[in-house]
């Protein structure tokens, strides 16, 4: 593997990285080698044109980065925790080390353009198409993947598979390590990665703490023991402080809101009013592209072709894919105002603003007001709270013992709202700044 980042020190691979500094993989360790052996696969290595926070690049100007190195530093703690677990429970834990890391690398290798966990909102017309159902389509179909998993065991795909799709049929642990409640590799591992490539403190946290304080416990599941609760609730303020300040940033659901509203429009124009190749005009045709396309399509949908085709939409015949692609692209984006919690005052606001828009602008407000919110679909708090080893044995759940986690984990009822609109009509209603 060329690496620039990566030098070979007898038996071991060294990645620099931006959260932990550096990721190390031993070749002598076979759930360790099988990380190595993946990486040099198409579909991982494609990773690298996904990108890991989608529009929030136009909010958090360093926030470029990609799939691939989150990816990787997933494994490298899915490795670290079992690592510390065999230790502890032996040979509970050795027969699925290499089904879990392999699981860990690949666990988003189903993410596409645009935007990542938005494209599975603009691609799927009913809601339902998720990138871990195609992450496992991928792994079970794709010959390359399939041959680098069975040179280890014939079983391995479908383990990975079942693991992915957190399988009754196998221990607790080897799921609830990449996707269990509270802390898992995955939410462990983005939380550090984007808080430092956003160039903020918020995902910071104590992730040494927490991965010496976990067992497996008497059914299988993994828990953490008590005198780290401290290092789980800094990480659950962490995660929430992500959200709050970076995923849910009224610019990026405006900028995401955008993007839906541009392929709602190139899907329902003639396409010789716009370029498209075969790729896009089967995912723009499709009711659910990433579950209905061919692998090879599903393939190119990278960054780089989409950024390639808001380019070429910028001189549509259509003014308004047209202006939408040029505003994306130039970050010319809609302003946003905060609306009222009041449900009567907000939408006699936003009747006025339509009629603003038509008559002063002659806009179509089915495209240019648009309603953003701060509660996006994957906040990620939604889940049950993981079990927590008290002194005295008793397992109990962690926001039973921590207030503040039983606060964090607390569906909340409604959000902020804002209507997101051109500038000039937000100058117009004379509540520009």
């Amino acid at each position: 593997m060329s690496e620039a980042s990566s030098l070979l020190v007898n038996s071991t691979s060294r990645f620099a990285d931006v959260a932990h500094q550096t990721l190390t993989f031993d070749r002598e360790l076979p759930s360790e080698k099988l990380v190595l052996d993946l990486l040099n696969c198409s579909w991982v290595q494609r990773l690298r044109s996904i990108r890991q926070t989608g529009n929030t690049s136009l909010v958090y100007m360093f926030a470029e980065h990609s799939r691939f190195g989150h990816s990787l530093g997933v494994a490298y703690l899915a490795s670290l925790l079992m690592k510390n677990l065999e230790r502890k429970f032996g040979d509970k834990v050795k027969p699925w080390k290499c089904a879990v890391t392999a699981a860990a690398l690949l666990h988003d290798i189903g993410h596409c353009a645009p935007g990542s966990h938005l494209a599975e909102r603009v691609w799927s017309k009913n809601g339902k198409s998720k990138h871990e159902e195609l992450s496992k389509k991928i792994i079970l179909e794709d010959p390359e993947i399939n041959s680098v998993l069975k040179s280890y065991s014939e079983e391995l795909p479908e383990q990975v598979v079942e693991i992915l799709s957190e399988s009754e049929n196998l221990p607790g642990w080897t799921h609830q390590i990449i996707s269990g409640g509270g802390w898992n590799a995955d939410r462990g591992n983005w939380a550090i990665v984007d808080s430092a490539m956003c160039s903020v403190s918020y995902g910071r946290y104590n992730v040494t703490a927490l991965l010496d304080s976990f067992l497996i416990s008497s059914d299988g599941d993994l828990v953490i023991h008590e005198n780290r609760l401290d290092a789980l609730t800094h990480f659950y303020l962490a995660r929430d402080s992500m959200y709050r300040q970076i995923y849910q940033h009224r610019v990026l659901q405006t900028a995401d809101s955008m993007v839906e509203k541009l392929i709602e429009r190139a899907s329902q124009i003639d396409s010789p009013l716009f370029f498209a190749d075969s790729t896009m005009i089967a995912a723009l045709s499709s009711k659910n592209p990433l579950a209905e396309l061919p692998l090879e399509k599903v393939y190119s949908m990278t960054d780089y072709w989409w950024t390639y085709h808001l380019e070429k939409w910028t001189k549509s015949r259509d003014s308004i894919l047209s202006d939408f692609a040029n505003r994306l692209l130039t970050r010319k984006l809609f302003k946003t105002i905060r609306l009222s919690s009041d449900q009567n005052e907000s939408e006699s606001f936003v009747k006025k603003v339509e009629k603003i828009a038509i008559e002063d602008f002659d806009m179509d407000p089915s495209y240019y007001l648009l309603k953003v919110g701060s509660l996006g679909e994957a906040n990620g708090h939604y889940e049950s709270p993981p079990l927590v080893v008290l002194d005295s044995g008793e397992l109990k759940p962690a926001s039973e013992i921590e207030p503040i986690i039983a606060k964090i984990i607390e569906r909340p009822e409604a959000g902020r709202q804002w209507l997101a609109v051109p500038e000039e009509i937000k100058v117009k209603i004379g509540v520009a700044r």
